[in-house]
């Protein structure tokens, strides 16, 4: 069947789920299969093998000689998202990318495999290079977590965003394939004790007056929900560089319109943006 975001094969192959065969497979997002199952899921053309996985989401496949005929390779996180226990029976299809399928934008929120007091400093930069290296040509869906290393830490990642070239705005599930140009954005809770510096050093906007800054730390008291939305509509397309804000067609919002009674924190809130943003100081 064919769709915007790719062809899945008419034949559907019932696979038994089984777990991946080592730990270190476990943090490249592959899924693994018998060498002689594999040739189900190749993409013509390319020596990419793709799967279209219980109707909910795309990976890539590498043949394993541990793995029986008929079984699915599949680690914690892809069976918790495909909702299959090992030894379930999993449909699976071949999947063919669609033409201009490589993701312009992905924008991935971190956190940690293990929950605890862990604190470190991410540099978005070498990062980004990183994840573009190890999952080159690998699709990635909305809402699809992925487990990775990054020095000596395990992390999970959390698709929040994934927008293919001239389809920033779709009603379809977003999903797309990783390419050396897609650019990457980080977000990080603050409960996740991750800290994420030099986002910017991949943009080339200077409308902000320091690389870094925390939004929660400006004083909007019970608004911080509210600010962030603000901040993220009117904001976020101008950090981008320009050759993604061109191939996703964005258009930069111009202003936004606060209105509500007196005492809601309007004026506040324009006063703290304008204390963040590189230029004269709006008097409010």
């Amino acid at each position: 069947m064919a769709t915007r975001f790719g062809i899945r094969s008419s034949a559907l192959e019932s696979m038994i789920v089984t777990n991946t065969p080592s730990a270190d497979l476990a943090l490249t997002n592959l899924a693994y299969c018998s060498p002689s199952d594999l040739h189900n899921f190749a993409v013509p053309g390319t020596k990419l093998f793709m799967a279209w996985i219980a109707d909910s989401f795309v990976l890539s496949l590498y043949p394993h000689e541990t793995i029986a005929p008929g079984r699915i390779a599949l680690n914690a996180i892809q069976r918790r998202y495909a909702r299959v226990s090992t030894g379930d029976t999993i449909s699976v299809s071949r999947f063919i990318p669609p033409d201009n399928f490589n993701l312009a934008l992905l924008t991935l929120e971190l956190e940690f495999v293990k929950k605890g007091n862990k604190n470190e400093q991410i540099d978005a930069v070498e990062l980004g290079k990183q994840l573009k290296k190890r999952f080159i040509n690998q699709v990635m869906t909305s809402g699809q977590r992925v487990s990775f290393e990054y020095h000596g830490n395990n992390y999970i990642f959390t698709v929040t965003q994934a927008a293919v070239e001239g389809r920033e705005k779709s009603n379809d599930l977003e999903r797309g394939m990783i390419s050396s140009d897609t650019y990457i954005v980080f977000e990080a809770s603050n409960a996740s004790g991750i800290k994420i510096v030099n986002q910017r050093e991949a943009a080339s906007s200077n409308i902000f007056r320091q690389k870094e800054f925390n939004l929660q730390s400006l004083g909007i008291g019970g608004l911080s929900a509210e600010f962030a939305d603000i901040f993220r509509r009117a904001f976020a397309s101008r950090v981008f560089p320009p050759h993604v804000t061109s191939k996703l067609g964005i258009k930069h919002v111009k202003g936004m319109l606060l209105y509500g009674p007196p005492g809601t924190g309007k004026t506040l809130m324009a006063r703290q943006i304008g204390k963040i943003l590189n230029g004269k100081e709006p008097k409010v």
